[in-house]
């Protein structure tokens, strides 16, 4: 068995190592011995550390996963929706959490951050955006949103509460009498005259009204704030060919325990740089400059900028041409490619030894529909040849500061170009304070788990295979911009950091009614996870 727990299970000691696993509550099927002879030595200590008390059956699926190396697999749960499925008590369980587990959202990140784990950089790309252009159809919607459903799906098919959960379809059959519990996409929403919200969810098999009454103070406010396309699951009682809400239930992020790294450091976070804009502040970057080579501030300040390890920049490098009308008269960098020239003159002065991390906005030179590509050499050639630059997606994930004792920390990077439409059509965060509570929009795409669930809140580029928005691993960290204001909060254990613009306020954002905060950075501390904000616009 030493040998077993070392990665090296040998044919010869076939009957030995089952044996082992038998005392240490793990019960091997046939099938899965089948695999063994056809595969090469398998690393499954973490199936026996998965066990903890509980009783585990691996079988030719528990192979593949181990194939594939997936280190994040819940094994018991995965026995859980076995023994479900078996039973046909939930038969679909079993055959969409082995989905979400093989599919592209979780698999296609852990494979780049194995590979990236070969190289001796502190930052590693655990997600960046990469697949080639290519003719977009019919088909790429449905499966797009094929692929987000059975993602979402996967997630809320795990929760306690939906134990009697039944598909659309079948409730047709009728005899339903206790309180049930459906998935789906909202498709529409409507309020009757007398108040109360009509939901109207559909799912692979059909579509359903959920009343949700007016009394319900929570669910109702709840409902209120649900937008097309997101996927949710809802509990209550079907009668009358409706479904009668009890509760609405989100994919949510798990509450999770904060890392913290082992040693002093820290990450700035910047977005929206605006190079080009006639009301580019070139003043208050270079006195960014100025600080993070070690030549401005008190000693404490000094102090951080020398520490300073990463510099994360989400989006809007450039202001761009042609953004929006009338913006060329609002430029003092009327090419593209030279705006891409400055900026890189600009960034060529943070110290060498800092990773520069950088994804675009939607002011940027590549495609306006996201997942947006990292930069490439048709105009941001100058961003390319920065040796310390690391050009993503948009989205992308990050890890950063990992060490042999520590993770690192994931970080999440997203523009935010999404979240106008959530000021617009979310009642609470509009209420609340709109655009200066960037607070409030990262926290309901974390409960959403996607960064942009409504269609119409971002130009999207369907994937057939996946759906590049969802929010598959859990972020340490989710760093955003656009919207031109700092903030800085906490949502179940992941730090919130929304970065300031170095651009001030144009006619077009006059218009629009913004208010921007400019020249403000985010100083994250690596070690204590504190974040200071240094106003260079003093």
């Amino acid at each position: 068995f030493k040998r077993m727990r070392h990665g090296s299970l040998a044919i010869d000691k076939k009957r030995s190592g089952v044996d082992e696993l038998l005392r240490q509550n793990i019960l091997v099927s046939p099938d899965f011995l089948d695999a063994i002879e056809q595969a090469s030595p398998l690393d499954i200590q973490n199936l026996v550390d998965s066990t903890a008390g509980g009783f585990l059956v691996i079988n030719k699926d528990a192979d593949l996963l181990l194939k594939r190396n997936e280190p994040d697999v819940n094994w018991l749960e995965l026995e859980r929706f076995r023994v479900l499925s078996e039973k046909k008590q939930k038969p679909e369980a079993y055959a969409t959490f082995l989905e979400t587990l093989f599919s592209q959202n979780q698999e296609g990140p852990r494979k780049a951050a194995r590979a990236a784990a070969m190289d001796d950089s502190p930052v590693k790309v655990v997600f960046s955006y990469s697949v080639s252009p290519s003719k977009r159809e019919v088909g790429d919607f449905v499966g797009y949103y094929s692929a987000r459903y059975k993602a979402i799906q996967g997630i809320l098919s795990q929760r306690p509460e939906l134990a009697n959960l039944v598909q659309i379809g079948r409730l047709k059959s009728g005899g339903f009498a206790e309180s049930i519990a459906i998935i789906g996409m909202v498709k529409d929403k409507q309020q009757t005259k007398q108040g109360h919200q009509i939901v109207v969810l559909e799912d692979p098999t059909g579509v359903i009204n959920v009343i949700v009454n007016k009394t319900r103070r929570e669910i109702f406010n709840l409902a209120q704030d649900l937008v097309f396309d997101e996927v949710i699951a809802i509990t209550g009682n079907f009668r009358n060919g409706a479904l009668f809400a009890s509760n609405i239930v989100l994919p949510d992020v798990p509450l999770r325990e904060q890392k913290h790294s082992p040693n002093e450091g820290y990450a700035v976070f910047m977005s929206d740089l605006h190079f080009g804009s006639a009301q580019f502040l070139e003043e208050d970057f270079r006195k960014f400059l100025k600080w993070i080579n070690g030549g401005l501030g008190n000693p404490s300040q000094k102090e951080i900028a020398s520490k300073v390890k990463y510099v994360l920049i989400a989006g809007d490098i450039v202001d761009g041409v042609g953004v929006y009308q009338d913006q060329y008269d609002e430029l003092a960098v009327k090419d593209v490619t030279e705006q891409y020239r400055m900026c890189a003159d600009f960034l060529s002065e943070i110290p060498k030894h800092i990773k520069i991390i950088i994804s675009p906005g939607n002011h940027d030179a590549v495609r306006a529909a996201e997942p947006q590509a990292a930069f490439s050499g048709d105009f941001a050639a100058p961003l390319l040849k920065l040796p310390n630059a690391v050009l993503v997606s948009n989205p992308a994930i990050v890890n950063i500061d990992s060490s042999e004792n520590f993770s690192g920390f994931d970080v999440l990077l997203y523009h935010g170009y999404s979240f106008d439409y959530y000021v617009a059509n979310v009642d609470s965060i509009r209420r609340q304070g709109g655009y200066e509570r960037a607070d409030l929009i990262m926290k309901f795409l974390l409960q959403r788990r996607h960064l942009a669930p409504a269609h119409t809140s971002t130009l999207i580029l369907p994937d057939r295979a996946s759906d590049p928005l969802f929010i598959g691993i859990v972020p340490d960290i989710f760093a955003t911009g656009h919207i031109h204001r700092t903030s800085v909060s906490d949502y179940k254990g992941i730090t919130l950091i929304n970065s300031s613009c170095w651009q001030g306020k144009t006619k077009f954002q006059e218009r629009l009614g913004h208010n921007p905060q400019p020249s403000r950075l985010p100083v994250f501390n690596l070690k204590t996870r504190a974040t200071k904000i240094i106003n260079f616009g003093k």
